[in-house]
Parts: C-alpha cells; structure tokens; sequence
C-alpha cells in the first residue's frame, strides 16, 4: 500500500489562502524539523500554528506600536532626570524592577494624585 506524497507548495498555497502566512513562511521549516525529530503529527500541527500565532501578536505588537506615535528607542538608561526633576530615578528604576506587581503592592496613592477637586468645609 502506497502513501501519497505531500505536496508542500500545495499545502503553502492552502495556507496562505487561508490567511495562515506565518505558517506558510514556517511549514518547510517546522515539516524539516518534524521529519528529522519523529514529531508526532498532532505535535507538528501545535507548533505550525504556535508560529502564526507568534507571527500575528509580533504584527500586532508593531502595529500598534506604530499608530501610537510613541518615539523608538525610549529607555529608562537613556531618560533625561535632569530635565525632569520631580522624577527621582531611585523611585523610576525600583518601580522598573516590577517588584510590586509580584508583591501586589498599591504604587499610587490617592494623596499623591492631584485630582482638581477641593474640600469645601
């Protein structure tokens, strides 16, 4: 009994017309990998869509990144505390630890928020 072969750029085509680019970009890749490491077919399956869900949050990640206007390059290392000196840099690379969300600890209070509203007594 004969198995029939698979067409790869049969299946890249079915893919892509599916919508599944990132798959379609990895199916040799990932089919290779497979073959070579004996991957059960359901296992295979699981990784060629881990990469086009990989592959779509990495889009939508720059994507949004891009429609937010915000500049690139940004980081704590290269922040100018001199031109802002209200922010002390202790309390900025404490809070870049994220030690409070492992600790859930509450980082702003309501005292330290001016909220424009004034006590009339």
């Amino acid at each position: 009994m004969n198995t029939p072969k698979l067409d790869i750029d049969r299946t890249r085509t079915k893919l892509n017309t599916l919508g599944l680019t990132y798959a379609a970009d990895h199916l040799d890749y990932l089919l290779a990998e497979a073959v070579a490491k004996e991957i059960a077919p359901h296992a295979f399956l699981d990784r060629l869509l881990e990469s086009e869900c990989s592959g779509r949050e990495e889009r939508r990640v720059k994507v949004s990144l891009k429609m937010s206007g915000l500049p690139t390059g940004q980081t704590l290392e290269n922040f100018d505390f001199a031109f802002q000196p209200a922010i002390e840099r202790s309390r900025i690379d404490t809070l870049a630890t994220g030690a409070w969300i492992r600790n859930a600890e509450t980082v702003i209070s309501s005292f330290e928020i001016p909220t424009g509203t004034r006590r009339i007594a």
